[in-house]
């Protein structure tokens, strides 16, 4: 089931590409490329507020900071060799 679709604005219908803009909030030029994804998932729900927030934050700060000790000793240029490495995979590896 295809649940991405890239399309371009000037080949959208006048009723589609009306529903684009209006979900934008924006004129779509007529150079530039419509993304729509569908996925299962509450993406829209509300960011932690008041101790959950802190909570989260002192989580995400101490996992990065666990992540920095143990690359402490790796030179920048390997880490740095790896991440690329990585992105080009994700990008010739899509499911």
């Amino acid at each position: 089931m295809q649940t991405t679709a890239i399309h371009k604005a000037k080949d959208l219908p006048p009723d589609v590409r009306r529903t684009v803009e209006a979900l934008l909030g924006r004129t779509v030029q007529e150079d530039e490329n419509i993304s729509v994804r569908a996925f299962v998932g509450d993406i829209l729900k509300q960011a932690p507020i008041g101790q959950a927030r802190e909570d989260a934050y002192r989580r995400l700060r101490t996992r990065i900071d666990e992540t920095a000790q143990r690359v402490k000793d790796v030179p920048e240029e390997q880490i740095d060799a790896a991440i690329d490495e990585a992105a080009d995979y994700v990008r010739h590896h899509r499911g």
